[in-house]
């Protein structure tokens, strides 16, 4: 169905339109806004920490050269990817606002892409779009699920395409109006996309070399040397700064051993392909599954393709150019759209484009107003349902950031220390969530001892803090046996998951007692660790002196002992569900009470091994409850013979042991755990159980 001429939008529908992108945009905003506190990086966060370590040293160190730091190599620590724009834009905003980096980063992601919605609307008019109906692909562009999700990332990406989108709007209106200011905004926006993200920009050169190439030739009788000037002054900076970027960049990654391999020659195939690759069933399986389940939700796009079929022939060229664009990306760089779905950041507002361009399609032909609108809303609302089902679970987590690893790591070692990694490639989100410096050995250079040793020799100078070796990687030896003679122990010192940590050899002891004193998911001593109890055993001690984590073995204990002994030290086994207290003899608690009437409640027991043998089985232990005076005498309140071996009442599990008892005076009392008759030890392994005195 098409009309003779457009049909074109009445005051109303005009402000209809804005109204609902209105609407919308203020769902965006609240969306970006979902998880706000969180410090995770939810989306590809391998990326997302190697950007936000970047910027978390640039910060540190006040580093604002292009030779920016990202310290997960060794040194010198730069492996510049990118021009630092972003970083130091972020930084920058942090030192204003006194915003968390996270925070600063995703302020800066969300500025970068509403400051694409004005180059989206003034770019309609190159297709004729009447104002009142752009809004119409703006509200499109807003719900986008992808764009919500990836808006607030820690990512440079919404950067890049904000410059790109800026560049091709500029670019057209100074050849096409003569304009120097817009040929100032070319140039400054071309150069900052080029540098920021190069991919990027070489998707925005296809549009504009294709309406410079059309102009070319419709001028080619006329004054097209003057446009062709007006090209290549807009084009030459941006050219010549990325140009420049590139070789900058190289250069200095390969004075890092680590990092030679980032090069652009170095990663030629995996950044541009290769006819393999480009038309591999596999990658684009891969592409498939991105469009289908992260960009938007598919019955929209059916939808806006059924609206495009309707409006018959209307902007069929317009629609089949920003697909066409968008698609070409996808030939152009197959392996990094396969692999990274944020890299769609770049080429999905094409397909927002189309969809939106459909709507526009639909709108200027003789169907009723109201089911234009109603297939708006349709689109915005699927999107927005989309968003809400897909993304939302995973934004709305309001997470620490790292892992019990990294909180662990940031105890143990010092903030100038460098962590040492083999096992996990050159991913950043260790030494990020850590706030360390690293050197990440990847497995093929793990497994060259000259190698190895070249990079820790490049740290002369610097502390190594921690050696992290994930799995069972070729070479694991060499790297222990290198980093034990620089002062790491030669076993592991804790685990956490597959991953074993080495620690210095002359702060092992206090090391383990800070990872003790603290609780850190899924970290846990190393199985050849014992836990230090120098000092605990077969003296008095006062709880009040103890560490943290030493204190934890009373603390099922209520009130807890004000001191204690124990012949061989506090030990406790929570295996059960409960803690028990290990009481064997000779074991004292001393209580701290009131005056008036106490009841003790607790339990004990002993296991079967310990009675059931007819050689060395235990004699039973005597339980005694006794009032301190204060000259040290002791006035017994109550006592009795634990003896399973005798008694059957005694065997089994959790026998209850109840002593009620009256304290004229406020004072102490002494529980004590002693050898049976026979005055032996052999096999008391009795187990306390919860206790309270009330």
């Amino acid at each position: 169905m098409e009309s003779a001429a457009p049909r074109e939008p009445t005051l109303n529908e005009s402000r209809i339109a804005l109204a609902l992108f209105l609407l919308c945009l203020a769902f965006h905003g609240w969306a970006v806004g979902v998880g706000w506190e969180s410090k995770a990086l939810p989306g590809f966060e391998f990326r997302q920490a190697q950007t936000a370590i970047s910027a978390f040293w640039i910060k540190a160190d006040r580093d604002f050269s292009p030779a920016y730091p990202t310290p997960v190599m060794g040194k010198p620590w730069s492996i510049p990817m990118e021009f630092p724009l972003y970083q130091w834009t972020v930084v920058k905003v942090g030192d204003w606002t006194n915003w968390s980096l996270t925070k600063s980063g995703r302020a800066v992601s969300i500025a970068c892409f509403y400051l694409c919605l004005p180059a989206i609307f003034l770019l309609l008019r190159r297709w004729r779009v009447p104002p009142g109906r752009r809004w119409l692909v703006l509200a499109v562009v807003v719900t986008c699920p992808f764009y919500i999700f990836y808006t607030r990332a820690f990512l440079i990406e919404t950067m890049a395409l904000m410059f790109g989108l800026w560049f091709w709007v500029a670019f057209e209106r100074a050849v096409s109006g003569r304009s120097a200011i817009w040929l100032a905004v070319a140039m400054l926006a071309g150069t900052g996309a080029g540098l920021v993200k190069v991919t990027t920009f070489l998707l925005y050169l296809l549009p504009t070399g294709w309406w410079a190439a059309q102009r070319l030739w419709a001028g080619r009788r006329g004054d097209w040397r003057r446009d062709l000037g007006w090209m290549a002054a807009a084009v030459v900076l941006p050219f010549v700064a990325t140009w420049w970027w590139l070789r900058f960049s190289d250069a200095t990654k390969t004075l890092n051993p680590l990092g030679a391999f980032l090069t652009s020659a170095g990663l030629q195939d995996f950044n541009l392909g290769t006819n393999a690759t480009r038309f591999s069933l596999e990658m684009w399986g891969r592409k498939l599954r991105i469009f289908q389940e992260e960009l938007t939700w598919m019955p929209v796009v059916a939808l806006c393709a059924v609206a495009a079929g309707v409006a018959g022939r209307a902007r069929w060229r317009e629609l089949l150019a920003c697909l066409a664009w968008g698609a070409a990306a996808l030939l152009a760089f197959p392996v990094l759209y396969a692999v990274h779905d944020y890299y769609w950041m770049a080429n999905a507002i094409l397909l927002l484009l189309a969809m939106g361009l459909a709507l526009v399609a639909l709108a200027e032909t003789a169907v009723p107003r109201a089911v234009v609108f109603a297939v708006l809303l349709l689109v915005v609302g699927g999107q927005i349902a989309r968003y809400q089902r897909h993304y939302f679970p995973t934004q709305s987590l309001v997470q620490p950031g790292g892992s019990g690893l990294t909180q662990a790591l940031r105890t143990v070692t010092n903030p100038r220390d460098v962590i040492v990694i083999l096992g996990q490639d050159w991913n950043s989100m260790v030494p990020y969530y850590a706030q360390r410096r690293a050197v990440m050995y990847r497995d093929d250079m793990g497994r060259d001892p000259a190698m190895v040793e070249r990079v820790l020799a490049g740290l002369e100078g610097e502390t190594i803090g921690a050696l992290l070796i994930a799995g069972q990687p070729d070479g694991r030896q060499w790297l222990i046996d290198r980093t034990q003679a620089r002062g790491l122990t030669r076993e592991p010192v804790f685990m956490w998951h597959d991953i074993a940590v080495y620690l210095p050899e002359a702060r092992k002891t206090e090391l383990i007692h800070s990872l003790l004193d603290n609780i850190f998911p899924e970290v846990a001593l190393a199985p050849n660790v014992p836990m230090p109890m120098e000092g605990l055993a077969g003296r008095w001690r006062d709880l009040a002196s103890l560490r943290k984590w030493q204190r934890g073995f009373f603390s099922a204990m209520h009130p807890e002992p004000v001191r204690y002994f124990a012949s061989f030290g506090p030990a406790a086994d929570g295996s059960s569900g409960k803690l028990l207290y290990g009481a064997h003899p000779t074991t004292r608690l001393v209580f701290a009470l009131p005056a008036g009437a106490h009841t003790l409640r607790t339990t004990v027991e002993l296991p079967a091994d310990a009675w059931r043998l007819d050689n060395e089985h235990t004699d039973g232990v005597e339980i005694t409850l006794s009032a301190l005076a204060a000259g040290g005498e002791k006035r017994v309140l109550a006592t009795r013979l634990f003896n399973p071996r005798d008694n059957e009442a005694d065997r089994g599990p959790g026998r209850p042991l109840e002593f009620s008892f009256t304290l004229p005076a406020a004072g102490e009392v002494e529980l004590f755990f002693g050898p049976g008759p026979n005055q032996r030890d052999t096999r008391d392994w009795i187990m306390l159980g919860p206790l309270t005195i009330e």
